[in-house]
C-alpha cells in the first residue's frame, strides 16, 4: 500500500505538478488535502527529490541502444514530446539514500515489427538520459541492471530483455557495430 508515510518531505501527501486523466482522477484530487500541487521548479529539483529515502523514479522511453543511452523524446529527427523531468528524477532517485531509477518501455513497436532496444539510436535521436545515469531498464521480458556495468555486460543484459525475435540480430549488430561479443 502506498500512503506516503515514510517520506521526509511532504509526509503523507501526494506531490505533483499537474494531473491529466479521467473524471475519477479529477474528483479524487479536487480539494483533497492529501494531494499537493506544487511548482515544477520545486517538484523536479534534484536537491528536493533526493531528500526522501528510497525514491523510485519510473520513466519511459521510445528507444534504448545497447550501451544504455535512452531516447525519450524523438525517433530520429521526428520529435514526439519534450524531455520533461526524466533526468531530474533519474538523478534525484540515484542521489536518494537507497533510491533507484527505472526506465520502462515495451520491447517492440509497430505491432512487434520494430525492436525498441536497438544497436544504436536512430540517427538524429536525442539522448535524454545518458548511459552513465541509467540504472534499470525494464521491458515485458525482464529487467536489465546497467549500473556500473561494462559495455559488453550492458549489451548482454539489454539483449536478454529484448523481444526474442530480435535477440540474434542485436547480438550480431553488437559485434558488427560495437565490437562486442555477446551470446544469446
Amino acid at each position: 500500500m502506498i500512503n506516503n508515510s515514510r517520506k521526509r518531505k511532504h509526509r503523507g501527501r501526494i506531490v505533483t505538478t499537474f494531473a491529466m486523466g479521467s473524471q475519477a482522477l479529477y474528483d479524487f484530487v479536487d480539494d483533497n488535502p492529501s494531494v499537493a500541487f506544487l511548482d515544477v521548479e520545486y517538484t523536479n529539483d534534484t536537491s528536493v527529490i533526493r531528500q526522501n529515502k528510497q525514491v523510485m523514479s519510473i520513466n519511459s522511453a521510445l528507444q534504448v541502444d545497447l550501451s544504455g543511452q535512452v531516447c525519450a523524446d524523438s525517433l530520429g529527427t521526428k520529435i514526439y514530446s519534450g524531455v520533461g523531468g526524466q533526468m531530474d528524477f533519474v538523478r534525484g532517485a540515484s542521489l536518494s539514500e537507497g533510491g533507484r531509477s527505472v526506465i520502462a518501455l515495451p520491447a517492440t513497436a509497430c505491432g512487434g515489427k520494430v525492436s525498441r532496444i536497438s544497436s544504436m539510436l536512430a540517427p538524429g535521436s536525442g539522448v535524454v538520459t545518458t548511459r552513465a545515469h541509467v540504472h534499470y531498464i525494464v521491458t515485458e521480458y525482464g529487467v536489465a541492471n546497467l549500473k556500473a556495468r561494462s559495455l559488453t555486460e550492458r549489451a548482454t543484459a539489454l539483449i536478454a530483455i529484448a523481444a526474442p525475435q530480435f535477440r540474434q540480430q542485436l547480438a550480431r549488430e553488437a559485434y558488427d557495430q560495437w565490437g562486442l561479443k555477446v551470446s544469446t
